[in-house]
């Protein structure tokens, strides 16, 4: 048996975060270790709000066999960060997530530090690696792993999710889990199904890959029963890429929900080609708060480059349905998109106002790496890194296409156009007030508004990078 710290490493700063949701990922592995006889503790330092000091005294005198870490590429600087702090506690030392997998041929001599990365789906991989170092046995070879050696095969992905413990939650500080559209209700997030067949050229696949794989309905409900019983959740959110895919297992899951009466809010994404009229009423009862919905953009030229195969006119007709059955909308939307225009990206914004969607996120289209969208600015000299902008951004630098529609000046000045558009509207404020149900909730409007409204009218000065 080997001793198992997970890290999920500190925010950069100290500044109030909006959304705070339970690391999945490390539970899920945090459980299958543990189902496999390790000792595991999990350190979620992002969940409890630790500054870096707070974090290396938690670490202080500890010592483990293992200490494994997560961490995206927008933030692993502070991964790094962490990565440094942990190496004097460890006897091996383990990156995973999705850096590790979009950098897995460079990622060890990126980092020193590390032992060892898995990249893919990391349950299998890092229970086996568990069991290497702890029988003696050696790690090279082992699928999904990287060694200093080199990287092993890529492993299979898990094709029976439900095979999977639910998460290790008991291991994570619950009472710290926050999510604006879910109010001060006790919220967690879920995931029910992985991957997703669609083909966006901005999206990454690299871990959950490109084919949709569901738990089924039962065991969704058990650990939704597990949620209310154990933890006191009153609000979930479906983290799944596309949770309403499969018609009848959403059926099943909402009719269980409706015979438990747990009395649940709760958020899930949807696509707006796969609208039914009938299924968005029942989700409605079974206690559907809010549905997100890919619009992205309200010019077809727009979505057809990106590969979103749905049209402005299904758009209309979902918000429409979804907002008849008594459900909110949550409409994403992508601007600096190379083949529109600044006269089309505002299109998009009325677009928005049109549909009548409650909330908007609006983000600057990010070539990430792992995406088509990333080889294909690369190979066209369109790839740029720039100070970040978007209202939730995370990143230091964000990248971006810099194209003949779009340079860095129009990009910054259409984001805090939309964001001002859409949510400074005197009659979308009045609005969001009589949506209040409580003082909580009252409370965290005004966080969000006051953030709003200094994003919008503030500068923001360029923030230095500090390493990828």
């Amino acid at each position: 048996m080997l001793k198992v710290l997970l890290i999920n490493a500190p925010a950069r700063g100290t500044e109030h975060e909006a959304i705070v949701v339970p690391p999945l990922g490390l539970a899920y592995v945090g459980a299958v270790a543990r189902q496999a006889g390790h000792d595991v503790t999990i350190l979620d330092a992002f969940g409890e709000g630790l500054t870096w000091p707070q974090f290396a005294r938690r670490l202080e005198a500890a010592r483990y066999d293992v200490i494994g870490l997560t961490g995206m590429t927008p933030v692993f600087d502070t991964t790094r960060r962490a990565i440094a702090v942990a190496r004097e506690h460890a006897r091996h030392l383990v990156l995973g997530g999705p850096h590790a997998t979009v950098f897995r041929d460079r990622v060890l001599a990126d980092n020193a530090a590390l032992d060892f990365a898995v990249f893919g789906e990391g349950e299998r991989t890092f229970v086996e690696l568990l069991g290497a170092l702890d029988s003696g046995a050696p790690a090279e070879g082992i699928p999904g792993l990287v060694t200093r050696q080199g990287a092993g095969p890529a492993r299979p992905l898990i094709a029976d999710l439900n095979s999977l413990p639910f998460p290790a939650r008991d291991l994570l500080p619950n009472t710290h889990y926050r999510y604006p559209l879910c109010g001060s209700a006790r919220m967690t997030t879920v995931f029910t199904s992985r991957g997703c067949p669609y083909s966006c050229i901005f999206c990454d696949k690299g871990v959950f890959g490109s084919g949709w794989r569901m738990r089924d309905a039962e065991n969704v409900l058990a650990e939704i029963d597990e949620l209310v019983a154990r933890y006191g959740v009153r609000s979930v959110v479906f983290y799944d890429d596309l949770f309403t895919l499969n018609k009848p297992r959403l059926r099943a899951i909402c009719e269980g929900l409706i015979r438990r009466n747990h009395r649940l809010r709760w958020k899930a994404e949807g696509r707006v080609d796969l609208v039914d009229a009938d299924l968005l009423v029942l989700m409605r009862r079974a206690g559907c708060d809010t549905i997100a919905y890919g619009v992205e953009s309200a010019n077809q030229a727009g979505l057809d480059y990106i590969g979103k195969r749905t049209t402005p006119e299904q758009a209309r007709r979902a918000f429409a349905e979804t907002r008849k059955a008594g459900i909110k909308t949550l409409a994403y939307f992508i601007l600096g998109i190379p083949v529109e225009t600044y006269d089309d990206a505002m299109n998009t914004i009325r677009f928005a106002r049109q549909i009548k969607a409650d909330f908007a996120q609006f983000a600057i289209l990010s070539p990430l790496p792992g995406t088509r969208l990333h080889e294909e600015a690369v190979e066209k000299g369109w790839y740029r890194e720039v100070p970040a902008q978007s209202v939730g951004d995370k990143n230091i630098l964000r990248p971006v296409v810099i194209s003949e529609n779009w340079d860095e000046r129009r990009l910054v000045s259409i984001v805090r156009a939309a964001h001002r558009m859409f949510y400074l509207r005197p009659s979308y404020v009045l609005g969001s007030l009589l949506r209040v149900r409580g003082l909580g909730d009252l409370g965290e409007l005004c966080r969000l508004g006051a953030g709003m409204v200094r994003y919008v009218f503030g500068r923001r000065k360029p923030r230095r990078k500090t390493g990828t």
